[in-house]
């Protein structure tokens, strides 16, 4: 399609929103933010109906865009993180900019960004200037380190954050290098902190508070709180849990175990009944009662664990895929498989499910495949109604429709770079 065409499709998009029974409908939210943090947040309200308007500078492409891109000119990560969104450019450092950024807040319910702290206030727009232009607006910011505190002002991304906050130390094998995850997992984690801070907030002013609310999210903390039990036992203890690789520090048995034919499963079986069960099946019965295997406290321990990992993997290994999730699923033990992006493909539960979403590019005119929002709402269930669309589509319909340009004032704000 061309924009002109896209134009189309969006404002029949906009239409099919504004008579569905999505629950978030009534919400418009200026996702400020870039790449991953801030944009998830808006992604995920948008998914539940909200209108998102995903600003961009102009000529200054979300860097997201052009992470792994297919074919050179398709984009995953941008297609699927931005989906629901309208993307328009804005130069916010042009006064003209600065006007139609103020217009965009005054109809704003919520503001998500994700620059460094003290960006925004420089380009003239401090909280406290936000609310004067919408005294009910929610601004929801995330930056590196949270907007307080000696590391504020320090340059902040989801790798350092994953590393501060205890998670990539724990990360690896026993004795092995510290093991950044394989996606932005910080950045996610507190996207979708951020998207639940936004909903408590729009509910505080159901509930008759109407003034505005700022939230401030470090991009480290949310994936921190994940790791609270071990920093309990630490300050408990003065201990450091270690890098526990495919098991826990809390349970047993737990790991990955390669089967026969070189796959590999997942078990997870530190329960009592399941335990007891695997140990039957795996012709083990005597440690169902043997000291320092009678129950998950007692075999938490290294030596434990050693001998279950020992007794468990032989029996898997002398076993197919299939034979063993067969066998353990008779016997009640909790497995299954582990998959790669194909086996999520073709499995038929997945499918049937419905844990992806078929949604239509206008722009290629393909239907692409991806993961459905994992919310599920028996009644008024989220919707990916269109995927992460070309820089600037939607500039003629929100400049126009939303905010009553005129198209000869569209031209010449393009012109000037103020679009």
């Amino acid at each position: 399609m061309d924009l002109e065409e896209i134009s189309a499709f969006i404002r029949e998009q906009r239409k099919q929103a504004e008579s569905s029974r999505l629950p978030l409908k009534d919400v418009r939210v200026v996702d400020l933010g870039a790449v991953v943090a801030a944009p998830y947040a808006a992604t995920l309200l948008g998914d539940f109906g909200a209108e998102v308007i995903k600003i961009e500078p102009p000529g200054v492409p979300d860097a997201i865009r052009f992470w792994a891109m297919v074919e050179e000119k398709y984009q995953p990560s941008w297609l699927v993180a931005s989906r629901n969104k309208l993307p328009i450019t804005l130069n916010l450092k042009h006064p003209q900019g600065q006007k139609i950024f103020t217009q965009l807040v005054e109809g704003a319910d919520v503001l998500f960004e994700n620059m460094r702290p003290g960006t925004l206030e420089r380009l003239g727009f401090s909280a406290e200037k936000l609310w004067q232009i919408n005294k009910g607006l929610i601004i929801g910011r995330i930056s590196g380190y949270g907007q307080t505190g000696p590391y504020a002002f320090k340059p902040g991304f989801g790798t350092l954050a994953e590393a501060m906050s205890g998670f990539t130390y724990k990360n690896a094998q026993p004795g092995g290098p510290p093991t950044n995850p394989p996606l932005a997992l910080a950045d996610m984690i507190a996207g979708t902190h951020l998207a639940l801070g936004a909903m408590i907030a729009l509910r505080d002013q159901k509930r008759g508070e109407k003034g505005g609310q700022e939230i401030d999210l470090s991009l480290y903390e949310p994936l921190f709180s994940f790791m609270g039990a071990d920093f309990l036992i630490y300050s408990l203890t003065g201990e450091i849990p270690g890098p526990m690789g495919n098991e826990a520090n809390f349970t047993a048995p737990r790991n990955s175990f390669q089967t026969k034919e070189g796959k590999w499963v997942a078990l997870s079986a530190s329960a009592q009944a399941p335990f007891e069960r695997m140990m039957d099946l795996v012709g083990h019965p005597e440690l169902k009662t043997q000291p320092g295997f009678r129950n998950n406290q007692e075999r938490i321990h290294k030596e434990s664990r050693k001998v279950l990992n020992r007794v468990i993997g032989e029996w898997i290994k002398s076993r197919t895929l299939k034979e063993v999730v067969d066998e353990c699923e008779r016997a009640g033990v909790t497995i299954g498989p582990v998959y790669n992006m194909q086996d999520i493909a073709n499995d038929p539960h997945v499918r049937e499910r419905g844990s992806l979403a078929a949604v239509f590019d206008p722009d290629s005119g393909r239907t692409l495949s991806f993961p459905e929002n994992p919310i599920r709402f028996l009644r008024n269930p989220a919707k990916i109604r269109f995927p992460g669309l070309p820089m600037g589509a939607a500039n003629e319909v929100i400049y126009q429709d939303l905010l009553g340009y005129s198209p000869a004032e569209v031209a010449r704000m393009k012109t000037e770079g103020v679009i």
